[in-house]
């Protein structure tokens, strides 16, 4: 039991300090670029954070265990959403009121239907899964033209220095860490659910995906903490649980998983989530304490609804 609790820790460890890497190589060249906060936080961060997703997705796919590979990004984006913004919303107020975070939350919440649609069938693959890539697509497309608007105002502000073979030598090594890490933690997981004897599902939704969901939490209380711009934080949020489930779980399909498991709950839940931000960001008001209690317990519940379940 303790050799499988200690591969854990270590493989949650590799994966914070690759994403690290990668994440900072990706500001980095998201600044040269002339990006602004927000597409940063969408495209290269949303997208860097989710890469621990991503490889231990899809080597629980090689390796045919699709209860890790779906319980991990399923409970990455509950965690995403419901504490990682519960906790940066308690501690500042997060404005989603930017037009086109607005964009961006039509398609977060048009998510959630997909998923409903792509979960309950009988398995997940090319064709089941193709409405998610199709959806991925669209969401590429939306922040292509938001990219074209910012480099149009793109001011003159001073660049930070800029040494290329160092960000790409993070870069790489970030990926090769996340991959070792993928490869402990589903190696792990998988160890615990045979002595425990529960699903790999749980295991996966509850530990796992908080593990994956480590360099998320990080960024954004780190942003809170150091009053950044919330709108980066909130499109990290968001484009991570889109990059989640509409690229790596769509990408999923290629192994033609069967769906044994129920997720309504998990369903109805991030809709529910999905459905918050977009009346808020509407209606231009920030993400409150109050909102942030209701998001943090509405973790909690589910947390024990998978534990009380098995």
């Amino acid at each position: 039991m303790l050799i499988p609790i200690l591969m854990l820790i270590a493989s949650v460890v590799i994966l914070y300090f690759g994403a690290e890497f990668s994440l900072d190589a990706s500001e980095k060249v998201g600044n040269k670029l002339g990006l602004s906060p927000l597409i940063v936080g969408m495209l290269l961060i949303g997208f860097g954070t989710s890469l621990p997703e991503f490889f231990v997705g899809h080597i629980a796919g090689i390796q045919g265990k699709a209860g890790i590979a779906v319980g991990s990004l399923v409970g990455s984006n509950i965690a995403n959403m419901f504490l990682i913004l519960g906790v940066s919303g308690f501690i500042a107020k997060m404005n989603l009121s930017h037009p086109s975070l607005k964009h961006q939350l039509m398609v977060h919440l048009g998510l959630g239907f997909v998923l409903w649609f792509v979960l309950t069938r009988s398995v997940l693959d090319v064709f089941t899964a193709a409405p998610l890539i199709l959806l991925c697509g669209f969401y590429l497309y939306l922040l292509f033209l938001d990219f074209k608007k910012d480099k149009d105002k793109e001011s003159d502000k001073e660049k930070e220095d800029f040494n290329p073979g160092i960000v790409f030598f993070k870069l790489f090594g970030g990926f090769g860490m996340l991959y070792l890490g993928g490869e402990l933690l589903v190696k792990s997981g998988s160890d615990l659910c045979n002595l425990l004897g529960i699903s790999e599902y749980i295991v996966s939704a509850i530990f796992i995906a908080f593990g994956t969901s480590f360099p998320e939490l990080v960024t954004s209380v780190m942003a809170v903490a150091k009053k950044k711009d919330t709108d980066l934080i909130v499109g990290n949020i968001v484009g991570s649980n889109l990059f989640n489930c509409a690229f790596i779980l769509g990408s999923l399909g290629i192994y033609e998983f069967k769906l044994i498991d129920n997720f309504s709950v998990e369903i109805y839940s991030l809709l529910f989530g999905a459905a918050v931000l977009l009346i808020l960001g509407l209606v231009k008001k920030p993400l409150s304490k109050l909102t942030s209690v209701i998001f943090l317990g509405t973790y909690l519940g589910i947390v024990g609804y998978w534990l009380k379940l098995y």
